[in-house]
């Protein structure tokens, strides 16, 4: 084993202390026996470190961590898995010293960390059975952004929300148990003191196989063979999972779904890094992205806000249940072989696959369903599972793996960015022209060329809305994207913090095309015609008809 600033066995996993609070955080499980108190189905969760097993109600033993293992179980043989004396790649910023122990029972070996974005940790283990186990850890020590402890609704902390995503797989229709992982065991730790952390801790059965994101940057598929994925996969979605719960919402959604969660969003990224996300920044009614100028954030709410037409062309008609985050690192691919055979492949209609076969299957739910009277309706608007395309068209894995540069100043009294992707990225290959395979790729999806299909009927201005969210979920994602130093510092500039900024400025680009489709001054969209908004709408939209029967001949 290698000494401090070279690799660490799991012993010496480190956490990042962001507040000073968190260097009291009691461990669990650490030097005491606690005490199965079972688990109640509706959500009641027990008291400071009892674990409560789904499948069974029995008492753990206090433990000692294993050794780093010989092997690595063939199961756990996935792009997302570091070894397991490289937890240190695993968790995020620079991190002081703590025992993983307190998160390992007695027989479990430890096989390796998870590689990801959210600021959690994940844990792949083979438990005394030699099941094997993903455990993600949700802890207060963890996050960099400053989430109060009783923040809801859309300001909910990491933790807690996990709970819901926990409470969201135990509650899936049974039709849909194989397209997820199944929920093992729930643990939480609630603090006797004010200083104390707020940990959440839950196992899952391991899904096999590689994360579409992963595939894409390893084997750098062709744009056709990755549009062809996303049709597949949102075929899916609508098929299965969308046709679940579905519901008219009993009034205006658009306030609290998006803008106000947008603007609670960026105020606690402003508290978090107070000189990147200035006043300057927010609250300028322009701003300047790649010389072009654009609508700013506050602009863009009064403009969304005061428009009753805008907001009843932006409202979903439905909602129904929902994934919640389908970014591509969330979904999984159980067989790779029928793409492989695919490299060459630029043609999206010579594609000819059984989708069966790749066994997709989707991670990590984030899915609170849009709560009506204080409830959780359980259902939300399935635009919300077109994630997939921002991780492409939308520039996120370009910009979550910081494979770009950024500049900051100002320009004409506004704010100025500068954002330039690296010529030859890791996902440059696949990624570059994937618009002009959008039309292909959503027409089969959704089975647009059915001009008198439901989807017509129920999403008319799809185009635009497609657009609006784009924009939505990149505005409100900054909170969960600052980085910290080796020192376990943040640094507040727009260097060491370029990726919550590029993902800010991703956002007001998606939110500036959807109100230029609005105001009628674009359109089309990648192939799509744009309906006006003013004209009373039809089944399908005129320009719609017009765009899909010329493309037929």
């Amino acid at each position: 084993m290698q000494s401090s600033g070279g690799i660490h066995p799991p012993m010496a996993l480190v956490f990042c202390a962001i507040r000073d609070l968190h260097q009291y955080c009691p461990p669990l499980w650490l030097g005491r026996q606690p005490k199965a108190n079972g688990f109640n189905l509706h959500g009641a969760f027990s008291a400071n470190g009892v674990t409560m097993s789904i499948t069974e109600q029995s008492s753990h033993r206090h433990i000692h961590a294993a050794d780093s293992p010989s092997h690595v179980p063939e199961a756990f043989m996935s792009s997302e898995v570091l070894p397991a004396d490289d937890a240190q790649g695993a968790l995020p910023g620079a991190q002081r010293r703590q025992d993983v122990a307190q998160y390992i029972h007695d027989g479990e070996i430890v096989t390796g960390y998870g590689y990801g974005g959210s600021e959690s940790l994940t844990i792949f283990l083979e438990d005394s059975q030699r099941r094997q186990v993903v455990r993600k850890v949700l802890s207060e020590r963890l996050i960099t952004a400053r989430w109060g402890r009783d923040g809801q609704g859309v300001m909910l902390p990491p933790h807690n929300k996990a709970r819901r995503q926990a409470a969201w797989l135990l509650d899936l229709p049974e039709n849909l148990s194989d397209l997820f992982p199944r929920m093992l065991a729930l643990r939480t730790n609630r603090p006797a003191r004010q200083t104390d952390c707020q940990e959440f801790i839950y196992d899952m059965s391991y899904v096999p196989g590689i994360e579409l994101s992963r595939f894409v940057k390893d084997h750098k598929p062709a744009p056709a063979v990755v549009a062809w994925l996303y049709s597949e996969v949102f075929s899916l979605l609508k098929d299965k999972v969308h046709a679940q719960r579905q519901r008219v919402p009993k009034g205006p959604t658009l306030e609290v779904s998006y803008f106000s969660k947008i603007e609670q969003r960026l105020a606690l990224s402003q508290e978090t890094a107070p000189r990147t996300f200035s006043d300057e920044l927010l609250r300028a009614s322009h701003i300047w992205l790649n010389g072009k100028k654009m609508l700013n954030l506050p602009t863009l709410l009064k403009t969304f806000r005061g428009n009753g037409i805008f907001q009843s062309v932006l409202e979903p008609r439905y909602h129904s249940l929902v994934v919640g985050d389908t970014n591509t690192e969330n979904i999984k691919l159980g067989n790779i072989e029928p793409l492989l055979a695919l490299d060459h492949c630029t043609e999206f209609s010579k594609i000819s696959i059984d989708a069966k076969d790749l066994q997709i299957r989707f991670l990590d739910p984030r899915a609170i369903g849009f709560h009506e009277n204080g409830l959780d309706t359980g259902a939300d608007d399935p635009m919300y599972d077109n994630k997939p395309w921002h991780n492409s068209i939308g520039n996120y894995d370009a910009i979550h793996g910081e494979h770009f540069d950024i500049t900051s100043a100002r320009f004409h009294g506004a704010p100025d960015l500068q954002i330039d992707l690296h010529e030859g990225h890791p996902y440059a290959r696949s990624y570059k022209g994937i618009e002009r395979h959008f039309f292909e790729a959503m027409t089969r999806a959704w089975d647009l060329n059915n001009l008198s299909g439901m989807f017509w009927r129920n999403d008319p201005y799809w185009t635009i809305r497609f657009a609006f969210l784009m924009g939505t979920h990149f505005m409100a994602m900054p909170p969960f994207h600052f980085s910290r130093g080796e020192d376990g510092q943040l640094a507040d500039n727009a260097q060491a913090q370029k990726r919550p900024l590029a993902i800010y400025a991703e956002g007001i680009k998606w939110l500036n095309l959807a109100l230029g489709m609005l105001r009628g001054d674009v359109h089309e969209l990648f192939g799509f015609e744009v309906p006006d908004v003013s004209v009373p709408v039809r089944y399908p939209v005129q320009a719609e008809r017009r765009h899909l029967e010329l493309t037929r001949h």
